[in-house]
């Protein structure tokens, strides 16, 4: 009897043992500690409520700057040491960059775009080694910026004791195999790119329950300079701050627009005003303009849940929708007529001639 409970011991130990390299594939963190400074302190906890929750699915790029934006006192930030002993406002924020880059280093298929440290001039104590202090500085360009090719990732960040944390999550943001995808191809400057990427960033990871509405004004907010929007040309080739923002919105529609459990309640376009190239047919360039209260939204009534990926990756904007398959059938439910809900707001909005901003 012992005999076979040895036995029995061994083989649960090496299964255990087999199965270590799985969970790791699954789930890795990295955790950093945190100084005395209340300051400081209040800087991370901003940065990592901002990181927190970020999807980046597989072949899809995450930008620091890009998902903290600009660290000025007016978005409520303070003065604190950085990473080489200065007092700045927004010190303490590259802790958070520095400990992603401890979680990322544990896994392969992860292609580094932007990466600085501090190098020899860091003093601090977050970290042991120099190489690991990433410097981050949204005001001059200095970004943390990396592309997935590892898989469907979620990153978690947040405070815990007096530790900042990090966790990678794998296969949790899809929910399920893909539904629908659409791809606009980028042009333009920089500037465009960069609304581009803030708006993508901001959707990317929503998940809808069934019943849930999306909102693109709610889910990327207000596009504005303190926010890290630039200006660059709309959807009618005006100059406004956001410009390009729209893009997004016009991507997720082609993504969504044949689901049968998507019921469309708002939706304006550019109309006959639609002067660029990103989508072929003015019916699919997307209007959307926070200022105004012009919105692109939809209602998911399927069963489950589906979760919206919208991310850049080289000149290409991908939407992709995954998760539960439809269980909801619009024919015998009527709700294929649910433009009527607009009440005339598409074509009442289509020539846009009343807003002199658009993204």
């Amino acid at each position: 009897m012992k005999r076979w409970m040895s036995v029995l011991t061994a083989l649960a130990l090496l299964v255990s043992a087999l199965c270590v390299p799985a969970l790791a594939a699954d789930y890795v963190s990295a955790s950093t500690p945190l100084g005395l400074s209340g300051a400081r302190i209040s800087n991370i906890r901003l940065a990592a409520d901002a990181v927190n929750g970020t999807a980046v699915p597989y072949g899809g790029s995450f930008s620091f700057n890009g998902v903290v934006g600009a660290r000025t006192s007016q978005r409520g930030y303070q003065s604190a040491e950085n990473g080489r002993g200065v007092s700045v406002v927004g010190g303490g924020v590259a802790q958070v960059a520095s400990t992603l880059y401890l979680a990322l280093e544990q896994i392969d298929g992860i292609s580094y775009d932007a990466l600085k440290t501090y190098g020899d001039s860091y003093n601090q104590s977050y970290v042991s080694d120099p190489a690991d202090a990433i410097l981050v500085d949204e005001s001059v360009g200095t970004d943390f910026a990396f592309t997935n090719y590892h898989g469907d990732m979620t990153i978690q960040m947040y405070i815990s004791g007096d530790q900042l944390v990090c966790a990678l999550n794998f296969d949790s943001v899809s929910g399920g195999t893909a539904r629908s995808e659409a791809t606009i191809y980028l042009s333009g400057t920089d500037a465009l790119r960069n609304n581009v990427s803030l708006a993508a960033q901001a959707v990317n990871g929503t998940t809808l329950s069934s019943g849930d509405t999306f909102s693109f004004n709610d889910i990327v907010g207000e596009r504005s300079q303190s926010r890290g929007y630039q200006s660059a040309l709309n959807g009618r080739g005006v100059k406004v701050v956001g410009g390009g923002v729209a893009q997004v919105a016009s991507a997720i529609w082609l993504a969504v627009k044949d689901l049968s459990d998507v019921v469309i309640v708002e939706k304006s376009t550019y109309g006959s005003r639609y002067n660029q190239n990103y989508v072929d047919s003015s019916a699919d360039a997307i209007l959307t303009d926070y200022g105004a209260g012009t919105d692109f939204s939809f209602r998911y009534m399927g069963t489950g849940s589906i979760t919206i990926e919208t991310y850049v990756s080289g000149d290409a904007l991908v939407c992709r929708v995954s998760g539960a398959s439809s269980g909801w059938d619009t024919g015998a439910s009527g709700w294929e007529s649910a433009d009527s809900w607009d009440n005339g707001w598409n074509t009442g909005w289509n020539n846009a001639s009343e807003v002199p901003t658009f993204e």
